[in-house]
């Protein structure tokens, strides 16, 4: 199922906010690995739509995203998305 421009731009939204919350708390990363953690929580935000809610479905995948980021990385920081408000475009991470 194709994405709507809206939920392309929500999922951009979020997933700048999640990558960015989440390096902010974790230490930064090199422009291919930043770049690849954008790519990853991207797709991992996408897979729900249109077939599941974002809010429900959404923090697995995001989270199982990261978890295979810091494993590739070797840096293990255990912060975790909590929540996806998609209607205001914000995330709750702890």
């Amino acid at each position: 199922m194709a994405m709507t421009s809206v939920n392309q731009a929500v999922i951009e939204a979020l997933s700048h906010r999640i990558v960015a919350t989440y390096l902010d708390a974790s230490g930064p990363a090199d422009g291919p690995a930043r770049a690849r953690l954008m790519e990853e929580v991207a797709h991992a935000l996408a897979e729900p739509v249109g077939r599941r809610s974002l809010a429900a479905q959404g923090p697995d995948h995001v989270n199982a995203a990261l978890a295979d980021w810091e494993a590739q990385e070797g840096r293990p920081f255990g912060l975790r998305l909590i929540e996806i408000d998609s209607a205001q475009a914000t995330v709750t991470m702890g």
